[in-house]
């Protein structure tokens, strides 16, 4: 007989699985996300299990759930690379391919006119077009063939071919993965929403135990085959970028600190600078690393410097080279040097981690910001490297602001995060897809 597990978005039942859950729709899930937790049989999703439990509705039972907000499996599958352009052009790359069989079948056979009616409506349909009738679909809680929702009347045509059969692709959704599907529907599901795997019935037949890390079983059973599906790895120049950014991910960014693993500086004891980083770089290039690989320089004189040596390469897609941005606070900051001191833009010449700590860190009581001191002359860009004065304070302040952040929620609010979320945003973007 076997036991059937149902994912679902904003409460629409959108893939069911027998006996075990889908590993790529897994992904979009950490191991936090699970909830066990007491509901009645009539709580039960009613577009999957209708009056089943009426007789019952009151009984209890131990329900067991992987659920995450829309709004954060969007950012997930954004980090993935899932992007709402890569997901549109997935579309209609393979809607472009349906029509051509179509049409083939219809040529061949060109009575009864069913593969042509079907070529034509697939030729007329856009990928907005497709969304919308995909809300309706949603918003009404229609559901597709062995149902009968189809029949209803005054149904556009488009929700009619949504909702009828079609074997290769789920909901007539055209696609490579069904990542894109999901993200479709995340981007036109009512907010606030959920996504929600309920293995509960999965448990409850045996072929889960209830303590079973489900989520990440199915992650590995993928990682090997599939980039997405692996943690994205990254680089940085030293141990506090590294201290500093995974700490900061995972209060800002909870929900996507899961999808990316730092390089281990201290236990390691590998050397950090510029150049480094570089050299690091070239080495996973030329050891076909399959991981995606991040390398996040400073926005400084030696992090340009270096970079100069891999803008030559042809580095392998997975390996993105990146800097920390040019920020407002920077544009206008005091420095100290031969000429005395004096307000200039540090961005590309002197902006290390602490730059981005936030003028609540750099500001002190007196209010002045604490000021960057020119080093020496970079020759081969023709500029000078500066760094802050006081790294080590700057450091204990901000670690401090951090952990106030962790005890008191309230306390991020009136923080300063613009500059380490400005460096969080980069390493997001690093993958997007353009196109």
């Amino acid at each position: 007989m076997g036991t059937y597990t149902d994912f679902s978005v904003a409460g629409y039942p959108l893939i069911n699985s027998k006996n075990a859950v889908v590993p790529e729709v897994m992904t979009v899930f950490r191991e936090g996300d699970k909830r066990v937790f007491k509901r009645r049989l009539g709580d039960r999703n009613p577009l999957v299990w209708g009056d089943a439990f009426a007789d019952a509705a009151d009984e209890n039972e131990t329900a067991i759930f992987y659920v995450c907000s829309t709004d954060n499996v969007i950012a997930r599958l954004e980090v993935m690379g899932f992007t709402i352009n890569r997901v549109r052009h997935d579309f209609e790359k393979h809607r472009q391919v349906e029509v051509a069989m179509y049409q083939e079948w219809a040529d061949a056979k060109p009575h009864p006119p069913w593969f042509a009616d079907k070529a034509t409506l697939i030729a007329s349909l856009s990928f907005d077009e497709y969304l919308d009738g995909l809300r309706h679909v949603l918003a009404e809680g229609l559901m597709p063939k062995p149902f009968d929702d189809n029949e209803k009347p005054e149904l556009s045509s488009v929700v009619r071919y949504i909702l009828d059969e079609n074997d290769d692709y789920l909901l007539g959704f055209f696609c490579s993965d069904i990542r894109c599907l999901i993200r479709s529907v995340c981007e036109i599901a009512p907010k606030p929403s959920e996504v929600i795997q309920d293995i509960t019935d999965l448990v409850e037949g045996g072929y889960y135990a209830p303590d079973e890390p489900v989520c990440q079983q199915a992650i590995y059973l993928l990682m090997l085959g599939h980039l997405e599906n692996s943690n994205i790895i990254v680089l940085t120049e030293g141990s506090t970028d590294t201290q500093v950014l995974r700490a900061s991910l995972k209060l800002l960014y909870p929900h996507l600190s899961d999808y990316y693993s730092f390089l281990d500086f201290e236990n390691t004891r590998f050397p950090g600078g510029a150049g480094q980083l570089a050299s690091l770089v070239k080495g996973f290039a030329a050891a076909g690393i399959g991981n995606r690989v991040i390398a996040v320089f400073d926005n400084d004189s030696a992090a340009r410097d270096a970079m100069r040596s891999l803008t030559q390469l042809q580095l392998p897609a997975n390996i993105a080279v990146v800097s920390y941005p040019d920020i407002k606070l920077l544009r206008s900051y005091p420095t100290i040097g031969p000429s005395g001191n004096i307000n200039l833009d540090v961005n590309g010449l002197a902006a290390g981690i602490e730059l981005y700590f936030g003028s609540d860190v750099l500001r002190s009581s007196d209010g002045s910001l604490a000021p960057v001191q020119w080093k020496g002359y970079v020759p081969s860009i023709s500029s000078y490297q500066g760094a802050v004065l006081g790294k080590s304070e700057l450091q204990a302040v901000f670690h401090r602001k951090l952990a106030g952040a962790k005890n008191n929620p309230e306390e991020q609010a009136h923080q300063d995060w613009t500059g380490i979320d400005a460096i969080l945003r980069v390493i997001f973007g690093a993958f997007r897809d353009e196109a």
